[in-house]
């Protein structure tokens, strides 16, 4: 077992070597937001991948707001089910997960993504591939880009090519 005073000796090297040591940050905590369990499987490799240890899957049940009313997309047995079986892959993979399902306005998913990020205090956020092509991107936005550009803590992004 290295001592306080050999690892004051072994940084005092270093530094009149003129190495420069980082240590890689911890990565522990992830949020892996889901839109349906498709990509479960390619983003559980991801975390895993980085070294996180425990995964909180965020599955939006999203809203659409007309004439001051929300209409669900999807059941809430529905989407508790996208949650848990994300949640499943990750343990599978040798992650500490748990699902979670919050309810989002169609338009604010990205926010809704980055709240929880903050609010949980994530290490991390893990996306599946980004699901519009090019052009509606270019129309629309991306929720992926949103994310990538506000997000209070590194964000891995899954390859759309498998």
């Amino acid at each position: 077992m290295m001592q306080i005073e050999d690892t004051a000796l072994a940084s005092n090297v270093a530094a009149e070597s003129g190495v420069e040591t980082t240590t890689r940050p911890a990565l522990k905590r992830a949020l892996v937001p889901v839109a349906d369990a498709s990509h479960a499987e390619q983003v559980a490799e991801l975390a895993r991948r980085a070294g996180v240890s425990e995964a909180r899957v965020l599955h939006l049940n999203l809203r659409e707001s007309i004439g001051g009313r929300r209409f669900p997309l999807e059941t809430d047995s529905s989407a508790s089910g996208i949650a848990e079986s994300a949640a499943l892959e990750l343990r599978m993979a040798g992650i500490a997960a748990s699902g979670e399902v919050r309810e989002a306005i169609i338009d604010r998913a990205a926010e809704a993504i980055i709240a929880e990020a903050t609010e949980w205090d994530a290490d991390l956020i893990v996306l599946g591939p980004p699901r519009r092509r090019e052009l509606a991107t270019r129309l629309f936005g991306s929720v992926t880009l949103r994310v990538l550009q506000h997000a209070p803590c590194p964000v891995l992004v899954a390859s759309t090519d498998r």
